[in-house]
């Protein structure tokens, strides 16, 4: 079986704030981690006798801002990718590679790689001969997105080209990938019905693959809490077949209390861990992120509804001091709600999540 190419998607390449750290070449850990799953998929790529490596877009995660400290690492990285390992790397325009609402070249934070031997930015849509793959950038309506893929389909007819020759990759939003995701996106089936080979498209953090040769390739790590769940990694595709490999950077998960410790200890290391204990004194709390500590998690957000170390030092108090966001919802719900806990439970989630979350 020989291979044709590998393909990476969103990568979101950030300082990321959360669970972070900043090495001694100022490097943002966690977008390292990124850095090197992409470096990890290039190579898996070569040994496997591939040369180019597609990204269906979203390769930057701030719209219409690059930091330096972000741009420089990837320039490195790419640089060593074409130079070191002989790869082509085509890279398609995400919606967060964007300053505008559609793809293009002005506009695409990506462009400044094409100084780069070996790199193709794609901001407009391309036909690449070579591996007989169609790209279509972001656009922010979908019918924009349909205009450009009919065109190219007229493109190939015109050159005496069958679509089920070729294969489409896109970046845009596929309904069903995301759980709970209301549909405001392509059917797979829609995509299908196009008669490609095969559709990859970015856009959804989650690998799923359709009826019809249809893939949602997901993201390339996990990145907020939001990912939890979802399938990260790579893939390498085939004339024959799509292999999917599993990101081995740091994953955001939820603690299952059905764990015992030793398989706590398994699951947590190394990972980014939420645990939700519902009400739970302050010391509960900390013992809690000390035991995911123990466990190794690199990193923990615990969400509790904190209550006091006693009612007799709450009694013993003169001084009321004034009520926690978490208090005055707790207040609210109690006088206007007959959902009691429930409610609050949600909300104070929420919150949490609001807090946790990266800009």
């Amino acid at each position: 079986m020989s291979l044709v190419y590998g393909i990476c998607s969103d990568a979101h390449l950030h300082n990321w704030s959360a669970f972070s750290r900043v090495d001694k070449n100022g490097l943002n850990s966690r977008l390292g981690h990124i850095l090197d799953q992409i470096q990890v998929a290039a190579h898996d790529l070569r040994a496997a006798g591939g040369r180019t490596l597609y990204i269906t877009g979203d390769l930057f995660h701030v719209r219409g801002s690059v930091s330096p400290t972000v741009f420089n690492p990837t320039i490195d990285l790419f640089a060593r990718l074409t130079t070191d390992l002989g790869l082509n790397i085509r890279v398609l325009a995400g919606n967060h590679d964007l300053e505008s609402r559609d793809s293009s070249a002005l506009g695409n934070a990506c462009e400044s790689l094409r100084t780069i031997s070996g790199i193709e930015v794609i901001s407009t849509p391309m036909l690449f001969e070579d591996d007989h793959v169609v790209m279509v950038p972001w656009y922010d309506r979908l019918d924009d997105v349909r205009r450009h893929i009919d065109a190219c389909l007229t493109d190939l007819n015109a050159k005496g080209e069958a679509p089920n020759a070729w294969t489409l990759m896109i970046h845009a939003p596929v309904n069903g990938v995301l759980t709970g995701l209301p549909d405001h996106g392509f059917n797979a089936a829609e995509l299908a019905r196009y008669g490609f080979k095969r559709v990859f498209s970015g856009h959804y953090h989650n690998h799923k693959r359709f009826e019809g040769e249809v893939y949602s390739v997901g993201a390339t790590t996990h990145q907020t809490w939001n990912d939890i769940g979802t399938r990260a990694g790579y893939l390498l595709v085939s004339d024959t077949d799509v292999v999917f490999r599993t990101s081995s950077a740091p994953r955001f998960m939820d603690l299952d209390i059905r764990w015992d410790e030793q398989e706590a200890r398994a699951q947590c290391r190394g990972h980014y861990v939420r645990a939700r204990l519902g009400e739970a004194t302050e010391e509960e709390i900390s013992h809690l992120r000390d035991q995911l500590k123990t466990w190794g998690a690199l990193g923990s957000l615990v969400q509790a509804i904190p209550l006091p170390r006693s009612a007799v030092m709450q009694r013993r108090s003169p001084v009321s001091s004034a009520p926690t966001l978490r208090e005055s919802i707790r207040g609210w719900v109690e006088e206007n709600s007959t959902h009691g806990d429930a409610l609050v439970a949600l909300c104070n989630d929420i919150l949490s999540e609001a807090e946790a979350i990266d800009p």
